[in-house]
């Protein structure tokens, strides 16, 4: 996957949005779950009783960003699985398009 950098997530015009971006890919990169996230088979990572789901919100937390709500947690966990599934640079082409 990805290994994050400083200026990564530079394409993300918002401050939030950017922090709840990298800090999910940091945490799952660190808790070593990309291939769960790319195989997640429930409906709703905000509904999960998946305690894979708790770590990786848990070290989002850890890693400064305790912001979330159960919303926002679901749409940027949505983004892990779009890299996930396609590849960071297809995510950073998608994002900068839309």
């Amino acid at each position: 996957m990805i290994q994050p950098t400083d200026n990564t997530f530079d394409f993300i015009p918002n401050n939030d949005e950017r922090i709840m971006i990298s800090t999910a890919v940091t945490a799952i990169t660190q808790l070593e779950l990309w291939d769960f996230i790319k195989d997640f088979k429930e409906k709703s990572f905000m509904l999960s009783e998946d305690k894979r789901v708790n770590k990786i919100y848990n070290k989002i937390e850890e890693l400064g960003y305790s912001g979330h709500s159960g919303g926002s947690f679901g749409i940027t966990m949505r983004h892990m699985e779009y890299i996930a599934k396609n590849g960071f640079e297809k995510y950073k082409n998608s994002y900068s398009n839309n």
